[in-house]
């Protein structure tokens, strides 16, 4: 009797486990957050590099304000207009994993291309007509082909070139982009124009020199003998230039090794 009361309870008791539901607490959903403006404004605060946020951007889903007042606000917190342009044209679209069997990539006119510069460029030493020489900073790929390198080499011509003059006359100095080499060794146009005058105080240097020789005679010409700034651009500084005109380049494959 005993043994059949304990084995009645038993049953009972595990119909009771069996028969409890099973709570469980639900699995916290991932939250999907979109790059915003003010993550790009703490981004530089941090002090990241543009390579950096340019890398953070094209591999984000983004959510940015680019109204013409954004803008504004983001270049007068500084943000690198290379920044602010790949807000504009928003992440990185995703790269066809088959590429084309012949390797030929139909390049669009407008396809940008960040370049720097190779070595000073001053107005004090280079002539019109001069080749300036720029480098390739980032490779450029599509559909799973470079189609220009790291490092491949670009060209601009001197247009206008004028050393710093007396009378506090700013050099000056601009040039037009001409080619970026492709990956498949042919010289692709592109265009482009940099225009730089130096710090020029040619009307407080000239008014002064009229204003002292009233006063002092000859002596107020000596003011002429100072010199304005020459135009001079330091290696490394970066630029967008653009391909000129859609044109086609055999791509090589991208390299799963190669870092940027």
């Amino acid at each position: 009797m005993k043994k059949l009361l304990s084995l009645t309870l038993m049953l009972t008791i595990s119909m009771s486990v069996v028969a409890l539901p099973i709570f469980q607490d639900p699995k916290p959903e991932a939250v999907s957050t979109s790059l915003t403006n003010k993550d790009v404004l703490d981004m530089v605060k941090a002090g990241l590099t543009s390579d950096v946020i340019l890398a953070k951007i094209h591999s984000s889903a983004t959510s940015f304000d680019t109204s013409p007042t954004a803008l504004a606000d983001l270049k007068a917190a500084n943000v690198p207009d290379a920044v602010i342009l790949a807000m504009v044209n928003g992440p990185a679209k995703p790269a066809d994993a088959t590429p084309p069997l012949d390797g030929i990539i139909n390049v669009p006119d407008g396809t940008e291309i960040e370049i720097q510069l190779k070595s000073n460029a001053s107005g004090e030493e280079l002539k019109i007509g001069d080749i300036v020489d720029f480098v390739v900073v980032r490779p450029v790929q599509v559909d799973g082909l470079t189609i220009f390198e790291k490092e491949a080499a670009g060209r601009a011509r001197v247009t206008t070139a004028k050393r710093a003059g007396h009378w506090g006359k700013a050099g000056k100095l601009e040039w037009a982009m001409q080619d970026v080499m492709a990956a498949d060794g042919n010289r692709v146009p592109a265009r482009f124009t940099k225009r730089l005058v130096g710090d020029s105080k040619g009307g407080t240097v000239a008014v002064a020199a009229v204003a002292t020789t009233v006063f002092l005679g000859p002596a107020g010409l000596l003011w002429g003998l100072k010199k304005g700034k020459p135009a001079i651009i330091p290696a490394g500084n970066r630029y967008s230039v653009f391909i000129s005109g859609d044109t086609k380049v055999k791509g090589k494959p991208v390299e799963v090794s190669s870092q940027d």
